[in-house]
């Protein structure tokens, strides 16, 4: 029996002449996007197939009937093996759960105020507390699996109603993206499978579309699971898009349009103060939107394996169980191929027994073939590094910065390609994004007065901080490049010896160069002093040396002049003594 709407379907369905030019802009725009995307899809269908089957539905998801079994197809897991392995040393050697990986520091020209260098202290360690508390860390696995294995990855961090924090990653072929002019991708269109109950538990009866507001009034046991078909859009908002003095959420910088697809009803129109999405590429060349992967340079390798493997089994196969020659006079009869059976033959005829038939093959060299394309899916995924990693972790060893650049610069030039794409793509946006949020719902600590600045149109505003990552590979890389100022410094250092002058060492400012130094071994920024106090310090310091010499000059002139008594009170030599001494004292 269906329920009565107290819902006016004719006022509910109306459209207005925004609402149908923003739903058929968005819907034009995927269809836009996802054709030039074509080439890309096909890969992925492509790549998933080999490398991780759990996801090869890039072109199959909408087909009627059953999903191609692609696990069934697979004779070997040796290249979803190594993706994994690739992910994980990857999501280690970026943000181990189980140290500080990120800080927030003062930006330079506020990191001598009072009380701020505390302040971004304790916002780091809120920060990495909540988001271990929520599910950042299992789905950004899932983020560099995809990663490492399509090229590209997706994922939004949303204020949850029970947490602060909730992730979700985009599965590869559900979105569609596109770059501003510095190339970096500032817009994400994404189409999802819901059912009609979640589509009116996250939107509401009133706004959804006439056809799934009778499904859902319906509730006939099976019209609630309808699956449809909602695209969103997220993209940066125009000024002319804006209306002037506003902020709710249809006026903030972010655009977030959310429609039912076939129906093209508008569900949202909403916004964000930041990006909320996230999308990288593991290596990006010329002007590509989407990214490369190692499995691009595996696929072929994948491929091959994968036949020569099921070659090889049926080799196996054949080896223990031999094909059989039976002579025409046994027709009828099987032989017992049992372990120890016994199968009878005319004596008569001694040539009529069965044989075994084209058993011949050389399984050495399918072995050694696939262990050939076994290494090289290996080296294409850096799998013998990256188990290096975990063997030292396993061990209870910690991976050092100096262990990593200690590896050949091809590897370190491999790392810092893809780390820095990450770090600039991912986790730089990601740490302001979740600033933002736990800032926006009172989980940060009040801020102190001298951070809190004066915008140009008289609102109060706090600067973003610093952000440094403390990571081992971040250190290596880091430290390759706060290395390059020793030998310089050696170098004046050693003509100060030869001359005498070291005036050129005043080039350097050694109080920044040690604190750099030091953030890029990786040392706890909690464990070096505020700026101001160092400067307490050394004024302190100066102050008891002053007066350190002051009472040495003076016990020494005391002194001198408790000999007088042996010098004539009207010699010249008295004269300038006592001179001397009151001058002194």
């Amino acid at each position: 029996m269906a329920i009565k709407s107290a819902v006016d379907p004719l006022k509910v369905e109306g459209k207005t002449e925004k609402q149908i030019s923003i739903s058929t802009r968005v819907k034009q725009r995927w269809q836009h996007l996802d054709g030039k995307a074509s080439y890309w899809i096909s890969q992925w269908q492509e790549i998933s197939s080999y490398i991780m089957p759990r996801k090869a539905y890039v072109t199959y998801s909408r087909l009627p009937g059953p999903m191609p079994d692609k696990e069934a197809q697979l004779f070997t897991s040796h290249a979803a093996r190594a993706n994994a392995t690739a992910a994980q040393g990857i999501m280690s050697l970026v943000c181990d759960v189980q140290k500080e990986w990120v800080s927030l520091v003062a930006p330079e020209e506020l990191e001598d105020a009072a009380g701020v260098a505390e302040y971004y202290s304790k916002c780091s360690e809120i920060m990495l507390r909540e988001l271990s508390r929520s599910n950042f860390y299992s789905e950004f696995l899932e983020v560099n699996m995809d990663r490492t294995c399509f090229g590209t990855s997706a994922f939004i961090v949303e204020e949850g109603k029970d947490e602060n924090l909730v992730f979700e990653v985009w599965n590869v072929g559900t979105f569609r993206v596109a770059q501003n002019s510095d190339r970096k991708v500032d817009t994400i269109l994404v189409k999802k499978e819901m059912t009609i109950r979640q589509l009116v538990d996250k939107y509401g009866l009133e706004n959804v579309s006439q056809k799934s507001r009778e499904a859902y009034l319906q509730n006939d046991g099976k019209s609630l699971d309808t699956v449809i078909d909602v695209l969103f859009e997220i993209s940066p908002r125009t000024e002319e898009e804006r209306a002037k003095g506003k902020k709710d959420a249809a006026n903030k910088p972010i655009a977030s349009m959310h429609i039912e697809y076939q129906a093209g009803k508008l569900l949202l129109n909403s916004g964000y103060d930041e990006q909320p999405f996230f999308c990288t590429r593991y290596l990006r060349f010329a002007s590509d939107v989407y990214g490369w992967s190692p499995s691009w340079h595996a696929l072929p390798d994948a491929r091959q394996l994968n036949l020569i493997q099921k070659q090889s089994d049926s080799i196996i196969g054949i080896m223990l169980n031999p094909r059989i020659l039976m002579p025409e006079s046994l027709a009828g009869r099987q032989p017992d191929l049992r372990e120890g059976g016994i199968t009878y033959y005319d004596e008569a005829m001694p040539n009529a027994v069965p044989k075994e038939w084209g058993t011949i093959a050389n399984a050495d060299l399918a072995e050694k073939r696939i262990q050939d394309l076994k290494a090289d899916i290996d080296d294409a995924f850096n799998v013998q590094m990256f188990k290096m990693f975990s063997q030292l972790a396993q061990s209870g060893q910690e991976l050092t910065a100096t262990q990593i650049r200690a590896m050949d610069q091809e590897k370190i030039t491999f790392l810092s390609t893809t780390y820095s794409l990450i770090t600039t793509e991912v986790l730089i946006p990601l740490v302001h994004r979740v600033y933002g949020i736990l800032s926006r719902r009172g989980m940060m600590p009040p801020p102190p007065d001298a951070l809190i600045q004066q915008g140009r149109d008289g609102s109060a505003f706090i600067p973003e901080p610093k952000i440094v990552f403390n990571n081992a590979l971040a250190v290596a890389l880091e430290q390759r490049e706060t290395d390059a100022i020793d030998p310089v410094i050696q170098g004046a250092i050693a003509v100060g010896q030869i001359t005498g002058d070291f005036s050129a060492l005043d080039n350097f400012d050694m109080d920044k160069i040690v604190r750099e130094k030091a953030l890029a071994s990786g040392a706890d920024p909690d464990f070096m002093r505020d700026p101001q106090d160092v400067v307490k310090m050394r004024q302190q310091r100066a102050q008891a040396q002053q007066a350190a010499a002051q009472q040495q000059q003076q016990a020494h002139l005391a002194e001198v002049a408790s000999k007088l008594g042996g010098v004539s009170p009207d010699s010249p030599m008295a004269g300038q003594i006592k001179q001397q001494v009151q001058r002194h004292l």
